[in-house]
């Protein structure tokens, strides 16, 4: 079980945070500098250049009818799909705004329906108005739809997997009534995923005075049920101001997962143990709630955003292993229990100034961590720690327009980090440090005929999660352990970026240089076979090169959008590796993927249409693994809108027709290696793409909340998790 959960995390990026940004009418470049938008008169979605975005039409286009918004985005230029994950070409996983108002949960991505979608706005280097962690920003914008008295929504989707026992059932249903500037909305949204006996393969081997080599099976089970809840009110004062409030809960109904591994223990190429191990973990929760008010407005000349949240997660666990060995058997009992608070506060100001318009605000984020880990029938210690983190931070941000030339935009941004960590069991291993960094930024775009450019540089960093940063040894099996480390540094990441648009084509490219870069890391525990999983800052810098184009021409009924990329790291370590002369061998993570997405729909007579979309992502070093083969998705989907309005929409679709999508890979670092099948399999409802989808949406009487808030701290509630 735990090394699929490392492996999964291997892969998947750092976690990564991200204040949110204001959103004025006044925005410092579209307010100067129009760079002649494109009017929409096709259903291509067409891409364009907006101030610091890529913006992708999604309202009018095929795009509209992906289903969800976490459907949609994978298809929206620029982005792709990576372990289970939606992800920026060349920077990660994103953070997500809706409306201005960050999104917390991931999970509403999948609530939300690209048809309620007007458009996305892709963010490859964002500004000092973002927190220093944030590599990437996804701004989705809801369609502005009309009306007063009470209107809702209602899904209802279900997907099966074709060739495993993996079903997921979402519904949900929105109601906001609306009364002479008033909104009062609120939702319920029902999940439910079921997983029997998904199997994975793997080997692992150990290299020193003697080989150890572990080969077998994982296989999975999950029973998983969940309802989410919102409620708020929103009062627009007049045509530039709003006052609103809202509250969200999350609530675990059933969280259970299984896991059994079977695997063969060879000591010099001889066997010698068989190892089962059946773990049963039961989660309580996490639980989270969220509460938000906000002002968003103009006092004069002036622009006023202002958020305070309080946020909190709670999550228990339990944990029985039943081991049995030729040795002989024994089980294990743990416990974990983590508890989050976070106050969090936000104003940002802006003002025309001279000859462009200046931005200024700060952010006040407290953070407050209790963490209990308790485990009997092993000689592994409990744990008790306590985490509390202040975070500080102010920006400046002006944009200057240039006659004749462009927009200029300079920003800076500073931050002073308080983190304590007080290990109750071991007080000798706390930890008491202080953080103060600037984060500079800067951004030029302009126009050549009909050609938009933008040219970017800025300094961010990652922070490693509060899980990354504990003490404790956790107990996988009788041949894994698995830590964090509290010692971890921030990474600081250099980036470098180049957009453009040009009639129905659009390109990015960017470069980055990582230092002190966080990954998983395995390595031998004793002589006996037993690893440590932990994390580590890399020694050496890493430097990453991605460029993407694409093309979204329309041909009649025939609408098309197709992206080619590339992405290359430059990645080597020179590792402890016994089995060479010199005990040392370089390990070299270096090979590019190359890209090619493309999405096709034909819209029919009465309100029919048909797509044929296809991912494609070829063998590659990714991280510091080696993807093994081509990952292939082709998804074919028919639809079909009722009634008189189209407010009763149909639609099936068959994902990964041909069971491509997936991927092996080796993990090698010198005396380690892991081998693992579809190594992105094991992540909550992606165990398999390879699934048959039916979809019913129904709108009735539609209006859109007007609610504006954007949350604060959000670098830490992502962190919390």
């Amino acid at each position: 079980m735990k090394r699929s959960i490392i492996i999964a995390a291997m892969a998947a990026l750092a976690n990564i945070n991200a204040s949110a940004q204001t959103e004025t009418k006044n925005d410092s470049v579209d307010y100067n500098l129009n760079l002649g938008e494109v009017v929409v008169k096709s259903t291509a979605p067409k891409t364009k250049m907006k101030n610091d975005a890529m913006v992708t039409r999604i309202e009018g286009s095929v795009l509209e009818s992906a289903g969800t918004a976490e459907e949609m985005l994978a298809r929206v230029p620029g982005m792709m799909r990576m372990g289970g994950q939606i992800q920026v070409i060349g920077k990660g996983t994103p953070i997500y705004y809706i409306n201005g108002r960050k999104v917390q949960d991931t999970e509403e991505l999948k609530r939300l329906k690209s048809h309620d979608i007007r458009e996305v706005e892709v963010i490859n280097n964002p500004g000092a108005a973002y927190d220093a962690s944030t590599r990437a920003v996804v701004r989705i914008k809801t369609r502005r739809l009309r009306g007063e008295g009470l209107s809702g929504r209602m899904d209802l989707s279900d997907a099966q997997a074709l060739k495993s026992g993996n079903n997921n059932l979402s519904s949900s249903v929105n109601l906001n009534y609306r009364h002479a500037g008033v909104d009062i909305f609120g939702g319920a949204t029902f999940q439910n995923d079921y997983l029997d006996n998904y199997s994975q393969r793997l080997e692992q081997n150990t290299y020193g005075t003697v080989n150890h080599t572990q080969t077998g099976t994982i296989e999975s089970s999950e029973k998983f049920s969940r309802l989410h809840f919102n409620a708020g009110v929103n009062w627009q004062l007049d045509d530039d101001n709003f006052v609103g409030a809202k509250v969200e809960r999350g609530v675990w109904i059933k969280n259970w997962h299984g896991f059994t591994m079977d695997e063969d223990i060879l000591r010099n190429g001889v066997k010698e143990d068989h190892l089962r191990s059946v773990s049963d973990i039961n989660s309580k929760n996490p639980n989270s709630f969220l509460v938000n008010a906000y002002y968003n407005g103009k006092i004069g000349s002036w622009g006023i955003d202002a958020n305070v949240d309080y946020y909190s997660l709670c999550d228990k666990n339990s944990n029985h292993v039943a081991e049995t060995a030729m040795s002989g058997s024994r089980t294990i009992e743990s416990a974990t229990e983590n508890s989050s608070r976070m106050f969090a506060a936000r104003l940002v100001a802006d003002h025309r100034l001279w000859k462009g318009t200046l931005k200024f605000g700060g952010e006040l984020t407290t953070v407050s961590r209790d963490n209990e880990y308790v485990i009997n029938g092993v000689d592994i210690s409990n744990r008790f720690s306590e985490v509390s983190e202040q975070n500080y931070a102010a920006f400046a941000e002006y944009g200057l327009m240039i006659p004749r030339a462009g927009m200029l935009t300079l920003g800076m941004r500073y931050e002073h980090v308080a983190f304590d960590f007080n290990n109750l069991s071991d007080p000798s291993a706390s930890i008491d440090r202080c953080h103060d960094d600037f984060f500079p930024s800067i951004s030029f775009v302009t126009r050549i005929g009909l050609t938009q450019l933008q040219l970017s540089y800025g300094v961010k960093t990652t922070r490693p999660s509060y899980r990354d940063l504990r003490s404790e040894v956790e107990y996988g099996s009788k041949y894994t352990l698995q830590t964090g480390n509290p010692l971890l540094k921030n990474e600081i990441r250099h980036t470098l970026d180049l957009s453009g648009r040009w009639r129905f084509l659009a390109f990015v490219a960017n470069y980055l240089h990582i230092k002190d870069a966080i990954y998983d890391w395995t390595s031998p525990y004793d002589d006996n076979g037993v690893v440590m999983l932990g994390m580590v800052n890399f020694d050496r810098p890493i430097d990453v090169f991605s460029a993407f184009l694409v093309a979204s021409p329309t041909i009649g009924v025939w609408t098309t959008s197709n992206t080619i990329g590339l992405q290359k790291q430059w990645l080597s370590f020179n590792l402890d590796d016994p089995r060479e002369a010199t005990g040392k061998r370089e390990v070299r993570y270096d090979k590019p993927m190359f890209i090619f997405n493309s999405d096709n729909a034909f819209r029919l007579r009465n309100d029919w249409q048909i797509e044929l979309n296809s991912e494609f992502y070829s063998k590659a070093h990714y991280r510091n693994a080696h993807l093994l083969q081509h990952y292939w998705n082709l998804t074919a989907a028919v639809q079909k809108s009722l009634l008189k309005d189209k407010s009763l929409v149909l639609r099936l679709s068959v994902s990964d027709i041909f069971n491509t999508a997936r991927h092996d890979a080796i993990l090698d670092l010198g005396n380690y290696t892991l081998e693992q099948s579809d190594i992105f399999g094991g992540q909550r409802g992606q165990y398999s793409f390879h699934r048959i989808n039916l979809s019913v949406r129904y709108s009735f009487n539609a209006t859109k909340s007007k609610y504006k808030g954007q949350g604060a701290g959000e670098d830490m509630k992502k962190r919390m998790e």
